[in-house]
C-alpha cells in the first residue's frame, strides 16, 4: 500500500466518525425500513381493509394485490403512498383478493410482508331510499311521465349483472371518492388530480358549486342495496375519476383519454366544445389519444368512449359542429325526457348514436336523481326545492346526465361479454335501441332496415336488449377503410334552396356494411358558413344525412368550412358501392362562396 493510499484510508476511517469531512458534512446512513408485520385483511361490502403495525423509519407504504396467490412487487397491482389502515375499494364480492405490504423511505423499499387474503362480502343492505325517484331506471309514471319510458335496466340486474369487474373512468371536473354512496365502488389509488398529481380528484374546498363529476359518477355506479341514496345503472361497476376540467389543456385532454388505458373499459365524458353553433375542432393530440385508446385500451379490445352530444339546440347548435362528439371513436349521446321526447336543449346530428333519459329542459321538468357532493356544496346546497339530504340531488340535467347512464349500461354489456371490441359495442347500442317518440316525422328506415332519426340517432338505449344481444354476439371482423375525394369548385348560388351538388361513384370497395362515414368539406371562401345547408345522400338507398343546417353563429362570426370533418352513423349496414352525392345550398341572402372540395372516408367491413 502506498503512503498516499494509507492517508486516504485513514481519512476515510476518520470520516466515519465525524460530520466535518468534505467541508460541508454528510447525512448519516439511513437503511431501508423493516418488513411490515402483523398484516391483517378484513372483508367488507365491495372492499377489504388492510392494516399493519407501524414500521420505524418508514415514510410511506405500498400495497400490492392480486386475485391470484403469490403476490410480489413484480407481479402485483401496486397502490403507492398508502398508510394503515387502507380501505381497498372497488372490489367484487365473493372474489378472493391477496395482499402484501412494503415499507418505504428515502433508502428504498422493504421486502414484501406476509401475504394476507380475504373475499369481500355482501353488506346486508336491503334497499336504496331514493331509487323510487329514479325514473330513468324504472319509469312507473311516478312523476307523470309515460310508464316504461326508461332504460329497461331492471331485467338486467335480475340476470345477476350489475357491472362487477368493469371499470369506468369519469373524466370531468371532480369525483368525490369518499362519498357515502360511491366510495365502495371507487378503485383505490387509481384516480388522478390534474391540479396536484395526487389520487384524489375532489373539488377544491372553496368551489361550492363544483360537483358535476360526482353527479355523473352516481349515474354510472352509485352502490346498490346499501340503505343509502340512489343507484347507478351499473351499481357494482368500478369507477375512477380524472378531474381534467379543473386544469384543462390540450395535453391533459389527451392524457385523460388514455390514462391507465389497458385497464379502463369505458370513458364517460359529459363535456366538450362550447354549445354556440360554431365549428369547434378537436385537437390533434386528443384525436391521436382516442386512436390509441381504441387500439390499446381494455387490453386491446378498445376503450369504449361515451360522449355528450351537446346542450346547444336552443342556440341552433348541432352535434356535428363539435369535433369531439362527431368523432367515429365516440358514442354521441342525446337526451329525452320522461315522455320519450327530445329534451329541448339536446342537439340534433347525423353523428348521434343513442339517447338516454334526462330532464326535459335545463332547469325545468322531472330531473335526474343522483349523488351530490357531501354537505351543502355542489348542486344541492340548501335542500330547498331539492332533497333535504344534500348529499343527493334530484335536478341533474342535460346530455351530461344522459351520457353516464349509457356508460353504465355499456358496463353491463361488457360484463355480459368482456370480449366485445369497441366497434361491437357501437353496433350493439345502435341495433338494440328502442324507437321512441314514434310519430316524430324524421324517423325513416335506412337501406339496411335500421330506424334512424336526426334528433334521436337510433333511438333510446335499451339495456336489456343490448345485454341480450351481447350474450350471443359474434365479434365483427377487421375494419376496412376507403377514402375518395373530389374538387368540384362549384359556385354556390346565393339564397337558393336547390344549391349545387357533386356525385362520386364508388365500386369494388369490399365494404358491404358501413359503420361510419367521415365527410370532409371545404368552402373556405364562403363569407357566412351559417347560411349553408349540407346533405349527403346515398343514391342507391335514398338515405340522407343532414350534416349542417342554416343557423346563426355567435356574434354573427362563423368559422369557415375549411377541411371540416363531419360524421354520420345513419348509413349503418349499407354498402359503399354506388353513387354518393353531397349537396350544398345557401339558404339566406347576401353571403356567397364556392363548394371547393369534399372527401368521403368509409369505415366498415
Amino acid at each position: 500500500m502506498s503512503y498516499y493510499g494509507l492517508n486516504i484510508s485513514l481519512l476515510s476511517i476518520l470520516c466515519i466518525f465525524t460530520t466535518a469531512c468534505g467541508g460541508g458534512g454528510s447525512s448519516p446512513t439511513v437503511n431501508a425500513p423493516a418488513i411490515p408485520a402483523n398484516v391483517v385483511a378484513t372483508a367488507g361490502d365491495g372492499q377489504i381493509t388492510v392494516s399493519w403495525d407501524p414500521v420505524p423509519g418508514a415514510t410511506s407504504f405500498n400495497l400490492y394485490w392480486s386475485t391470484a396467490t403469490g403476490v410480489t412487487k413484480i407481479n402485483g397491482n401496486k397502490i403507492t403512498g398508502v398508510s394503515s389502515p387502507i380501505r381497498h375499494t372497488g372490489l367484487v364480492n365473493s372474489t378472493t383478493y391477496h395482499h402484501v405490504v412494503t415499507a418505504v423511505n428515502a433508502s428504498g423499499e422493504s421486502a414484501e410482508s406476509m401475504e394476507v387474503s380475504a373475499a369481500p362480502i355482501d353488506g346486508g343492505g336491503t334497499f336504496d331510499p331514493l331509487f323510487g325517484d329514479q325514473w330513468h331506471l324504472q319509469n312507473t309514471g311516478q312523476d307523470g311521465g309515460i310508464p316504461g319510458e326508461d332504460t329497461n335496466v331492471v331485467p338486467v340486474w335480475s340476470m345477476g349483472l350489475r357491472g362487477e369487474g368493469v371499470r369506468v373512468a369519469v373524466v370531468d371536473e371532480d369525483l368525490e371518492i369518499i362519498h357515502e354512496d360511491l366510495a365502495t365502488n371507487v378503485a383505490t389509488g387509481l384516480s388522478h388530480n390534474y391540479l396536484d398529481g395526487l389520487a384524489d380528484p375532489a373539488c377544491p374546498n372553496t368551489a361550492l358549486t363544483c360537483g358535476h363529476g360526482t353527479a355523473v359518477a352516481g349515474l354510472v355506479a352509485a352502490r346498490d342495496f346499501n340503505d343509502l341514496g340512489v343507484r347507478g345503472a351499473a351499481p357494482r361497476a368500478n369507477i375512477v375519476g380524472y378531474n381534467m376540467l379543473q386544469s384543462r389543456s390540450i395535453s391533459n385532454e389527451a392524457d385523460a383519454m388514455i390514462r391507465n388505458a389497458a385497464n379502463v373499459h369505458i370513458s364517460t365524458n359529459s363535456w366538450g366544445a362550447p354549445d354556440d353553433a360554431n365549428l369547434h375542432a378537436a385537437p390533434v393530440a386528443w384525436r391521436d389519444a382516442i386512436t390509441t385508446g381504441l387500439s390499446q385500451g381494455r387490453s386491446g379490445h378498445g376503450t369504449v368512449y361515451v360522449w355528450a352530444a351537446g346542450n346547444g339546440a336552443l342556440a341552433e347548435d348541432n352535434s356535428n359542429y363539435d369535433g369531439y362528439a362527431n368523432h367515429r371513436g365516440v358514442n354521441a349521446i342525446c337526451a329525452v325526457n320522461d315522455n320519450g321526447v327530445r329534451a329541448d336543449y339536446s342537439e340534433p346530428g347525423a353523428n348521434l348514436r343513442v339517447c338516454a333519459p334526462s330532464r326535459a329542459m335545463a332547469n325545468a321538468g322531472n330531473g335526474i336523481s343522483t349523488t351530490d357532493r357531501t354537505g351543502p356544496t355542489g348542486f344541492n346546497i340548501t335542500g330547498s326545492g331539492n332533497y333535504a339530504d344534500t348529499n343527493y340531488s334530484e335536478t341533474f340535467t342535460g346530455t351530461s346526465a344522459a351520457t353516464p347512464i349509457v356508460a353504465g349500461i355499456v358496463a353491463l354489456v361488457l360484463q355480459a361479454n368482456p370480449n366485445l371490441g369497441w366497434r361491437d359495442v357501437q353496433l350493439i347500442l345502435a341495433q338494440t335501441a328502442r324507437r321512441n317518440d314514434p310519430t316524430h316525422p324524421d324517423w325513416i328506415q335506412n337501406g339496411a332496415g335500421h330506424w334512424i332519426n336526426h334528433d334521436y340517432g337510433f333511438g333510446v338505449v335499451d339495456a336489456n336488449a343490448a345485454v341480450t344481444a351481447a350474450l350471443g354476439w359474434t365479434n365483427v371482423g377487421p375494419e376496412i377503410t376507403l377514402t375518395q375525394s373530389a374538387s368540384p369548385q362549384l359556385a354556390i348560388p346565393d339564397n337558393n334552396a336547390t344549391g349545387v351538388s357533386d356525385t362520386m361513384t364508388l365500386s369494388g370497395s369490399a365494404i358491404s356494411n358501413i359503420e361510419f362515414i367521415e365527410i370532409t368539406f371545404s368552402a373556405s371562401d364562403h363569407t357566412y358558413a351559417g347560411d349553408l345547408e349540407i346533405t349527403l345522400t346515398n343514391e342507391t338507398t335514398g338515405t340522407i344525412s343532414r350534416l349542417s343546417e342554416p343557423h346563426n353563429c355567435p356574434g354573427l362570426q362563423c368559422t369557415a368550412y375549411d377541411g371540416w370533418a363531419f360524421g354520420t352513423t345513419r348509413h349503418l349496414g349499407e354498402a359503399v358501392d354506388g353513387q354518393w352525392t353531397l349537396t350544398v345550398a345557401d339558404r339566406a341572402a347576401v353571403d356567397v362562396g364556392t363548394f371547393q372540395s369534399w372527401s368521403l372516408k368509409f369505415f366498415g367491413r
